[in-house]
């Protein structure tokens, strides 16, 4: 598993054994302070070319155009044929990616795929995901 921790968020990064799939967790508040380790998220997701990245968003409490910033990055950084996969946003975040368009960029889903289905990231073969270089 990879995680970063600021005062007041965690992206915590999972992978799948079954594919190449990540599942980016994100708590907190999502603002400026998050924006580096988010940024570092995309560059190394971005290097591995996953098939599928679900962003999880249940426990997010706040969430700023840093995370309309990081959606969009991470659009247009992936390949035209990885799906991008927003989970649980809470209604104010929902709200959020609706209104400014964000939420067009993505596929949205009320759910996670099943328990068991990821991973800790240190568990995937290397093959599959590497490690998130910078992200502890």
């Amino acid at each position: 598993m990879a995680q970063v921790s600021g005062d007041h968020y965690v992206i915590t990064v999972l992978t799948s054994p079954r594919r190449l799939a990540a599942l980016v967790c994100l708590a907190g508040e999502i603002d400026m302070d998050a924006a580096p380790a988010l940024s570092g998220v995309v560059e190394q997701l971005s290097a591995v070319v996953p098939s599928e990245v679900v962003v999880d968003l249940a426990d997010v409490t706040f969430a700023s155009s840093t995370l309309l910033n990081f959606l969009a990055r991470a659009h247009v950084a992936l390949t035209a044929d990885t799906a991008l996969i927003v989970c649980r946003p809470r209604r104010h975040t929902r709200r959020l990616l609706e209104i400014t368009g964000v939420g067009q960029l993505v596929t949205m889903r009320g759910d996670l795929p099943p328990s068991g289905y990821w991973m800790p990231h240190g568990a995937a073969r290397p093959e599959e995901l590497p490690v998130l270089g910078g992200v502890d």
